[in-house]
């Protein structure tokens, strides 16, 4: 560790991992010997990744937020939700030695591919790809027509708030009518939020201040509980704030912790708002510390369980061969015109424990990891784990670029705790639109200064 203070963290963080897998040990007695050491390689792995983040030079802000999902929903909630019921597991799976060593060794296996693929098979994309580029300026007259479609955005948006509630936005299915309003249209209002921010004038005046609070309420009526679910809100406003603190943002181990409290009081705050009805909303605030303690063991983090339901599917209906991954790729294609697209895996899962089990909705959950081995063994579980490292350095690079870039970085680095957890084609299909958003936005609302050194550079996007 590079300072007294680093190293105590590590081995502060160790420690209660560890002291939480040797009781969940310990109240389940009754496991294999294979099993305790599929479960304490898995611990070790995620330990390994924590010191390679800390230590490392220059913060990550995508390989801090995988690094976040491998300690809540890999080591912390299957350990408490095996601690509170070793008997079935949190998706009403009945506790299975073989399924479990084998889900356990899925993890170690991707978790080891992902740091092969980032800190050995490095590939430096800041300078193969992103180079410097010119210096950028606003196009303030095309803000009218972007500032007239947000307002118009917000009035809809506060339309629909009016008529749903977060059970129904969480639970309903997604048309594609609604992913052109909530990730399109709703969500137009962040990158144009962030560039009239990022491209503030020296003097900064009145004119100004009331065109930035202005748009900054446009976003909070378009983003907000009762308009998006908590997984897509968590993104967008975790951009902003570490936007504001990039600059103090300026180590790893920083950038890690910061992420780290943030996921783990952000995402259940946002649950109990998202499944809670606005009627109920005070009720639900005094009993907030006792929804918090259950959290961990609860229905949203059964990324770990489902894995092992992956696990019994591929052992009784064989592997897919790249069917989901098609229909992650091609989720734009409708059923009429593809009969036989497959179902979301999340979907797939929750069928298959609705069918066998007492699951009693089939909206779950898909880790990266489960679509990687049911699609294709254990080379899926390899190959994912290898894509992921890559897209977390490129990712790093778009940090390193223009404004409006660096916060489409911050949002993707977010997101990866969505990508993980899954299901892959609802991940593609929600950060699809947002990225097409970002690209529009520098499209219409920057523009480069005249002065420009490679002419071909001019007609890329900011």
């Amino acid at each position: 560790m590079k300072s007294l203070g680093n190293a105590v963290s590590y081995f502060a963080l160790s420690a209660c991992l560890l002291t939480v897998e040797v009781y969940s040990l310990s109240v389940n007695p009754e496991s294999t010997p294979p099993v305790v050491i599929s479960r304490l390689l898995l611990l070790g792995v995620v330990l390994l990744h924590l010191a390679l983040n800390l230590c490392s030079r220059r913060p990550s802000f995508p390989d801090a937020s995988i690094l976040t999902f491998e300690i809540l929903f890999v080591t912390i909630a299957p350990a408490l939700q095996l601690a509170a019921d070793s008997k079935m597991l949190v998706n009403t799976r009945p506790y299975d030695d073989a399924y479990v060593l084998q889900a356990n060794l899925i993890y170690t296996a991707f978790i080891i591919s992902y740091l092969t693929s980032r800190f050995l098979l490095a590939f430096d994309f800041s300078t193969k790809i992103f180079h410097s580029r010119p210096r950028l300026k606003l196009r303030y007259f095309s803000l009218i027509p972007a500032l007239t479609a947000c307002t118009i955005a917000a009035v809809s948006a506060f339309s629909f708030a009016q008529n749903s509630q977060p059970p129904y936005a969480e639970m309903a299915d997604i048309t594609p009518l609604d992913m052109i309003r909530g990730k399109f249209f709703f969500f137009l209002i962040v990158p144009v939020f962030i560039v009239i921010v990022s491209h503030r004038p020296q003097r900064i005046g009145p004119l100004w201040i009331m065109l930035a609070l202005f748009a900054f309420a446009l976003l909070c009526l378009c983003e907000n509980p009762l308009t998006e679910k908590r997984n897509a809100l968590g993104p967008i406003y975790l951009t902003l704030v570490f936007l504001c603190l990039r600059t103090w943002l300026e180590t790893a181990p920083r950038t890690f912790w910061s992420i780290f409290l943030l996921s783990g009081l952000f995402f259940p705050i946002a649950e109990l708002f998202t499944h809670t009805k606005v009627e109920d909303w005070s009720m639900a605030t005094s009993s907030a510390k006792s929804f918090y303690e259950q959290h961990f063991t609860s229905i949203s983090y059964d990324a770990w369980a489902n894995t092992v339901a992956v696990v019994e599917i591929v052992n009784a209906e064989g592997f897919y061969w790249g069917k989901q991954v098609a229909g992650a790729i091609l989720f734009f294609v409708p059923h009429t015109v593809w009969s036989d697209k497959p179902l979301s895996t999340g979907i797939l899962i929750g069928e298959f424990l609705s069918g066998n089990y007492s699951m009693w909705f089939v909206n779950l959950s898909a880790p990266l990891p489960a679509e990687g081995y049911l699609d294709f063994g254990w080379a899926g579980v390899v190959l994912y784990g290898v894509l992921l490292g890559s897209v977390s350095r490129c990712i790093d690079a778009l940090l390193d670029s223009s404004p409006l870039w660096r916060a489409m970085g911050l949002y993707l680095s977010f997101y990866m705790v969505f990508l993980l957890r899954g299901a892959l084609m609802v991940a593609v299909a929600y950060v699809v639109p947002v990225l097409l958003t970002f690209y529009l936005v520098s499209v219409l609302l920057v523009s480069r200064e005249k002065k420009v050194e490679n002419g071909d550079r001019a007609n890329m996007p900011v």
